[in-house]
C-alpha cells in the first residue's frame, strides 16, 4: 500500500468472525506469521488456536478445517508478505477459534465513562443501552434446496446474465420437523427443536435488476397471487427467497445494506425461520496462481435483533457510503477492541449463516421459467411437455413453472384441482381439464 510520495503506508484488513467483522492495521510488509502475532495481541486469540483463510466458507465448515490451507502457518508460508498471499488494503481475512472472547474491563470502563456526564432523555438512555449482539445460531436447523430448481436458478445467473446484475427469487417448501440428530448441535439460544427448511421451487417475478439491487414490478402482483395460492394447491409455503451477488464490482464484504435490510423486512413479514440463499461466484487461486471460479449458494438469516431494529424503525432512509455498513436514527453500542457509540453498524454484525444441504424434490424443473429474457415460455414448450412417453398425464403437468403457465388460462378453483391432482401420486387430471390443457398446447 504506497501513497502518492512513493512512501510506504499502514494497509488496513477487515477480519471476519463468528463474533462480527473486526479491523487490524498492520504494516505493508507484514509477514502471515506477523498478522498472527498481531491478532493474537490484539484480538486476544492465541496463535495456536487461530485458522485463517481468505475463503468465507471457513466460518461455514462443520468438518475438517485442514482443507483450508491458503493461509496456513508453516515454513511454506510464514515468511511471506501479505501481498504475496493474496491480502491486499482492505482485504476481508476469515478468523476461526474456539476461545471466549468477553470484553475487557477496560472495554466495560469506556462504555461507563461514555454514559457519564450530561443530561439524557429516556429514548437516548435505551438508545445508549442498545448493543449490537452477536446472534449464535440461526432460527432453523438448515435448509435443503432441490438441486434441479437451484441449478436452473444460478445458471441463468451465470450463463445469461454473466452475473452482472442481480436476480431475485422468491422459495417455496415446507418446514419439517427435525429429529434430535439432525438438529443444529450449536443452538443454544433455543430450548424448542429447530425445523428442517426444504424448497422445492422458486418462483421469479417480474422486476428490474442492477448490479446492486433489484426491484420487483408493481405488475407482478396478480402473477404473484397466482404463484401463492399454486404453492398452496401443492402443499408448500413461502420459506424463503434467494438472489446473486453482482460481480460487476469487487466489494469486501459479505452483504450490502440493502440485502440486509431486504432480509429483516422479509424475515418480519414472514416469519423467524424464513431463509436467504445468496448465489456468489467465487474464486479460489492455487500454488500454481491459477484461478478457478465456482458458483456458491450461501444461506443466511439476520439477527432477531436486526429484524427488530428494522421493525421498530432504526434502519435509516439515507444510506451509508459504505455499502457493506447499515446506517441507524439512533446510536449503538458495538464492542470492536474498545466500547463505543456508533450509527452505523457492519452488515455482518447482523449475518447469521445457515447450514445448507441439497435433495430431489417432488415437482420437475424443466419447463421454461417465467419472467426471464430467454427462452420465453411458449405453448410449443407445453405441447414438449404433454408429449412426454412413459408417464401419466398428471406427472407431465408436475412441474411448478409449466403448472403457473396453465394458471394464466384456468380459472382458480379449476386450476386448484389440476395442481391437486399432478401433484398427487397416481392422481387423475378430469377430462375436461385435459381438453382445456391440450387445446392450449395446440394439440
Amino acid at each position: 500500500h504506497v501513497d502518492t510520495n512513493g512512501e510506504t503506508m499502514p494497509i488496513l484488513l477487515r477480519l471476519r468472525t463468528r463474533d462480527g467483522t473486526e479491523r487490524l492495521q498492520v504494516e505493508d510488509t507484514c509477514t502471515l506469521r506477523e498478522l498472527r502475532g498481531a491478532i493474537e495481541t490484539q484480538l486476544r486469540v492465541p496463535e495456536a488456536d487461530q485458522t485463517l483463510s481468505l475463503r468465507q466458507e471457513l466460518l461455514l465448515s462443520k468438518g475438517d478445517l485442514s482443507e483450508f490451507d491458503d493461509l496456513k502457518p508453516g515454513r511454506k508460508n510464514d515468511g511471506k508478505k501479505l501481498s504475496a498471499l493474496g491480502v491486499e488494503h482492505g482485504a476481508m481475512v476469515y478468523l476461526r477459534y474456539s476461545v471466549a472472547r468477553d470484553p475487557t474491563p477496560t472495554m466495560a470502563a469506556q462504555h461507563r465513562s461514555d454514559l457519564r456526564g450530561g443530561k439524557m432523555t429516556v429514548e437516548t438512555m435505551i438508545a445508549k443501552q442498545t448493543r449490537i449482539e452477536s446472534q449464535q445460531s440461526a432460527r432453523c436447523a438448515s435448509v435443503s434446496l432441490d438441486a434441479q430448481c437451484a441449478n436452473k436458478f444460478q445458471s441463468y445467473v451465470n450463463g445469461v446474465l454473466g452475473f452482472a446484475q442481480m436476480r431475485f427469487g422468491w422459495m417455496y417448501g415446507v418446514e419439517k420437523e427435525a429429529s434430535p440428530a439432525e438438529t443444529n448441535a450449536d443452538n443454544e439460544e433455543s430450548e424448542k427443536p429447530l425445523p428442517l427448511i426444504e424448497v422445492h421451487a422458486i418462483y421469479e417475478p417480474e422486476q428490474e435488476g442492477t448490479p446492486d439491487r433489484f426491484d420487483v414490478s408493481a405488475r407482478s402482483g396478480e402473477e404473484d397471487a397466482r404463484a401463492d395460492a399454486l404453492a398452496s394447491s401443492l402443499g408448500l409455503k413461502k420459506v424463503g427467497m434467494v438472489f446473486n451477488v453482482s460481480t460487476s464490482a469487487a466489494r469486501d464484504y459479505t452483504l450490502s445494506a440493502f440485502e440486509v435490510r431486504t432480509m429483516a423486512e422479509c424475515q418480519a413479514r414472514y416469519g423467524p425461520t424464513f431463509v436467504t440463499a445468496v448465489v456468489m461466484m467465487l474464486e479460489d487461486e492455487d500454488e500454481d496462481g491459477e484461478v478457478t471460479k465456482s458458483v456458491s449458494f450461501e444461506p443466511f438469516q439476520v439477527s432477531e435483533q436486526c429484524v427488530r431494529l428494522f421493525t421498530d424503525g432504526w434502519f435509516a432512509e439515507t444510506p451509508a457510503t459504505d455499502a457493506g455498513l447499515t446506517r441507524l436514527n439512533k446510536e449503538v453500542i458495538v464492542v470492536d477492541k474498545v466500547s463505543k457509540d456508533v450509527t452505523e453498524v457492519d452488515n455482518d454484525r447482523f449475518l447469521v449463516p445457515v447450514k445448507i444441504l441439497d435433495h430431489t424434490g417432488p415437482l420437475s424443473t424443466t419447463f421454461p421459467v417465467e419472467n426471464r429474457l430467454h427462452p420465453i415460455q411458449t405453448a410449443e414448450d407445453l405441447r414438449d411437455a404433454l408429449k412426454a412417453n412413459g408417464k401419466p398425464y398428471a406427472e407431465r403437468l408436475r412441474d411448478f413453472h409449466l403448472l403457473l403457465f396453465l394458471s394464466k388460462h384456468l380459472d382458480p378453483a379449476d386450476m386448484a384441482m389440476v395442481a391437486t391432482q399432478a401433484n398427487a401420486p397416481g392422481g387423475e387430471i378430469q377430462e375436461g381439464h385435459k381438453i382445456i390443457i391440450d387445446s392450449l398446447a395446440g394439440m
